[in-house]
């Protein structure tokens, strides 16, 4: 983001809303503080390789609206769009922007060198021929938690690993989170250590449960059977992540599993309500931990996409449950309520969920979101790589 909105900013916009009978006035001005992110390289095809192999596009930010311009004007005539998902579904990672609609604030778009116009001293000038902007390689942790593999790890191993990344990382968040409980939301200083010691619980429970999804049927089929392929292991248990990959021909004998990070959305939202209580920014904690592999994550999901999946005679969601009690060491009313809980949460997952979109940074709860869904990662990446990376 290039600028934030200022109190100044907000009032002058409904302001002119307001005196206009227009309330296009504020969405225009919103429009216009959001940028784009956008990449410059010689050759698409080129580009899908460099991506194929794990590595990033460098960006440059431009205003949503002035980028929009360009490709109203037709100064720029060919544009794809970045869609880091779309690989799952054997699709490239570049899909051609044909329509005006498809230009979206918070996007990152790529161009190509000989009409970009770009250059490290000039910037993009939409001129013609110049530079490309690049590539950048992802760190090993990164690579190996959004592969699901590198390193064999059981669900409850995995689990358990972020569980404890999560407990040294919060102790260097509370002092933010804290601050932003009081001045932001305005919880009073006699109310603000239990409400913290809540809020950062929900956090850690985020993290726990951020793979959830894995635990749907076809993910723990497809998934062991690459593992079989990679080590010849034989199942036991539900698998979190992979054995390494030796070659590129090796991963093309994979098969890619069916995406699992959606699910943690109506899950989490569900358990943590009906724990904590009708609260939303418990909704904010769910969608940050479902958006851990992409932030395209809607937290929608389609009703009969999950089946929980179930070894020697267990369902998942039980072994789950009887998992996460262990490890909060609870006992009489406290399990009877996490069990009530996990009922309500394993018939949701089941179901259809509708799309949520995250704060914005005017909303009160932006913080809570951007700094849940940094969590969840760094302890992702953390445990993939077994290293310490958050402010090491």
């Amino acid at each position: 983001m290039g600028k934030v909105i200022t109190p100044s900013d907000a009032f002058t916009a409904y302001e002119r809303a307001f005196r206009a009978g227009n309330p296009r006035e504020v969405e225009e001005l919103l429009r216009e503080m959001l940028n784009v992110q956008i990449a410059v390289v010689r050759d698409k095809d080129l580009a899908e390789s460099e991506l194929q192999q794990g590595k990033r596009l460098r960006t440059i930010s431009v205003p949503y609206g002035v980028f929009l311009g360009k490709f109203k004007e037709r100064v720029i005539k060919t544009v794809y769009r970045l869609e880091p998902s779309a690989q799952k579904e054997n699709r490239g990672f570049l899909v051609k922007v044909e329509r005006e609609e498809e230009i979206r604030p918070n996007s990152t778009y790529v161009l190509l060198a000989q009409e970009a116009g770009y250059s490290p001293e000039k910037g993009l000038t939409f001129e013609g021929e110049g530079d490309e902007t690049g590539f950048e390689s992802q760190t090993d942790a990164e690579t190996r938690e959004k592969t699901t593999t590198g390193c064999f790890q059981r669900w409850e191993e995995h689990a358990q690993g972020v569980w404890k990344r999560s407990e040294r990382i919060t102790m260097y968040y509370r002092p933010f989170i804290e601050k932003w409980a009081k001045e932001a939301i305005g919880i009073e200083t006699t109310q603000l250590q239990s409400f913290v010691d809540s809020l950062i619980w929900a956090m850690r429970i985020a993290v726990y449960l951020h793979d959830v999804g894995k635990l749907n049927k076809q993910w723990q089929e497809v998934v062991w059977q690459n593992e079989q392929r990679l080590s010849g292991k034989s199942r036991e248990g539900y698998i979190a992540r992979t054995s390494p990959i030796s070659n590129v021909q090796q991963r093309n004998q994979l098969t890619s599993p069916p995406p699992h990070s959606p699910f943690a959305y109506p899950f989490l939202r569900t358990l943590l309500k009906k724990i904590l209580g009708d609260f939303r920014f418990l909704d904010m904690i769910a969608l940050a931990a479902a958006r851990h592999h992409s932030l395209e994550v809607t937290g929608a999901v389609e009703e009969g996409k999950f089946e929980w999946d179930e070894w020697k005679g267990q369902k998942a969601d039980e072994w789950l449950r009887d998992q996460i009690c262990q490890l909060l060491n609870l006992s009489g009313e406290e399990i009877n309520k996490m069990h009530e809980a996990f009922i309500e949460a394993a018939k949701k997952i089941k179901e259809a969920s509708r799309a949520d979109e995250p704060p914005g940074p005017t909303d009160a709860f932006y913080f809570l979101y951007c700094i849940t869904n940094r969590l969840v990662k760094v302890c992702d990446w953390e445990n993939a790589e077994n290293i310490d990376i958050e402010l090491r």
